[in-house]
């Protein structure tokens, strides 16, 4: 691992127990500690998504994000630093298209060396509770893995399925769900490609289904959401009423263990004005609320050292 990498995945971790109140994780044991993984997330709140994942987890990890992001020569070089790999869309241009074999290529690169992979089944990132069509990157790296003579014929996938409580800054809940492993021996006896990635895509959809709270019609604010953020706060305080009300969540529920090191109600009054100053900034960065929650979180990361140190000045001019 990267020195900058390795600092920006342990400050990960310390700024989650900062910016989040809860984070619940099930099912991480189902993640092979020495094969060649893939990561499939659902993805419903942009970069976040992928920073979160790679935070719990114990081994370094790659992860392919949105082409776009790469255009600018200053942040090329930092996201590739952070393992990022860059997957674009039609809509980034026709010329892009021909680079996503490259990123793919330096997948099987990274799954030969038994590593890990972050991808998002969804593609597009949407801050709501739906599960949209998926899209065929992971049935496509899978496929040419398998195919393979090398170790990263030997990789499985894990379904993660990601729940929020809110998508406006600190102080949500978040389950984080890791699902049974999907291994080669489940589609033995289909050889045609068409057939295998709609196959793949049926399995992996179900198993996010399972995974993650999913309620395409609910909105922020309606009574539906209403009933939703109370049982799941519940629920990641660890109440297990919260785990058979939210019966849709009905994998790894009971094995979920909680993530906190400091009672966010004393981390919010300490970091009250950094949380304030982040809410304030990250509209003047970025117009996309999408990319709120990613942007506010970023800032309180690389920010809080900055922030005790002032903090720390101040009382010494005081006292």
């Amino acid at each position: 691992m990267g020195l900058f990498y390795t600092y920006c995945k342990y400050n990960t971790r310390l700024t989650s127990h900062l910016f989040y109140e809860n984070i619940r994780i099930g099912g991480i044991e189902n993640i092979p500690l020495h094969k060649p993984v893939v990561l499939a997330l659902n993805h419903p709140n942009s970069f976040l998504d992928a920073v979160i994942v790679g935070a719990v987890i114990d081994r370094p990890t790659h992860f392919l994000a949105r082409g776009d992001a790469f255009k600018s020569n200053v942040a090329r070089p930092i996201l590739h630093s952070l393992n990022m790999l860059p997957v674009f869309r039609l809509s980034e241009g026709k010329e892009n298209l021909s680079k996503n074999t490259e990123t793919f290529d330096a997948c099987q690169n990274i799954l030969e060396e038994r590593k890990v992979v972050i991808i998002f089944a969804e593609g597009l990132s949407e801050n709501n509770w739906d599960l949209r069509s998926l899209k065929k990157g992971p049935a496509r790296i899978s496929i040419k893995a398998w195919s393979s003579d090398t170790p990263a014929k030997d990789i499985v996938i894990v379904p993660v399925g990601l729940t929020y409580e809110h998508y406006k800054g600190a102080g949500k809940n978040i389950l984080v769900n890791f699902g049974k492993p999907i291994e080669r021996q489940d589609f033995e006896g289909i050889q045609n490609e068409a057939q295998f990635v709609r196959t793949f895509n049926e399995r992996l959809f179900g198993e996010l289904g399972k995974l993650a709270y999913i309620a395409p019609s609910m909105k922020e604010g309606d009574a539906q959401y209403t009933n939703f953020r109370q049982t799941f706060r519940r629920l990641c305080r660890g109440e297990k009423d919260g785990i058979q009300l939210l019966s849709k969540l009905n994998a790894q529920l009971d094995q979920t263990e909680k993530r906190r090191f400091i009672p966010f109600i004393k981390s919010s009054l300490l970091f009250a004005p950094l949380y304030a100053l982040s809410t304030w900034l990250t509209p003047k960065i970025v117009k996309q609320s999408l990319f709120f929650d990613s942007i506010s979180f970023g800032l309180v990361m690389f920010l809080w050292p900055f922030y005790l140190l002032g903090l720390g000045l101040l009382l010494a001019c005081l006292f």
